[in-house]
């Protein structure tokens, strides 16, 4: 079963889309051990035609899995199109992708991660760095980049 994002996973998605970055970017890659920094992929250029893509994906994306951990509001999305591609999927849509980004963010007492497969939006991670229990996403103003 899918349904349609809320207005506020919609909107934070959105702003992610429009001003975040990869992570780890390079001030973070700079601190990485050479062993990290050979795990890790360098930093992706994201360039305005990607933003595009991904921003129309996000037009047509349903949920297709919320997290369950009950300290989070994070989910699972694909365009509606493809929500036969989650279901086979049995890592709740965050199986191996060839082409991957993580573009990062903060909040108060959390991090903000939107991982973008494919080119399209698949999952909007609220990750709780306090014991708070988080219920929605904050507003977009608040989100720090």
């Amino acid at each position: 079963m899918c349904w349609p994002l809320t207005p506020r996973e919609h909107e934070v998605a959105l702003t992610m889309i429009r001003h975040a970055h990869p992570s780890p970017d390079e001030e973070d890659r700079a601190t990485f051990t050479r062993v990290q920094q050979e795990a890790w992929d360098p930093p992706a250029l994201i360039t305005p035609a990607q933003r595009v893509t991904w921003e129309s994906s996000l037009a047509e994306a349903v949920v297709t899995n919320p997290c369950d951990c009950g300290s989070c509001p994070s989910i699972g999305m694909r365009p509606v199109n493809r929500v036969d591609d989650a279901a086979r999927d049995d890592t709740g849509g965050q199986g191996d992708f060839a082409n991957r980004i993580i573009l990062d963010a903060t909040v108060d007492g959390c991090m903000l991660l939107l991982f973008i497969d494919d080119d399209s939006p698949s999952y909007l991670e609220l990750a709780p760095t306090d014991d708070e229990i988080y219920t929605e996403f904050p507003p977009p103003e608040r989100i720090l980049f």
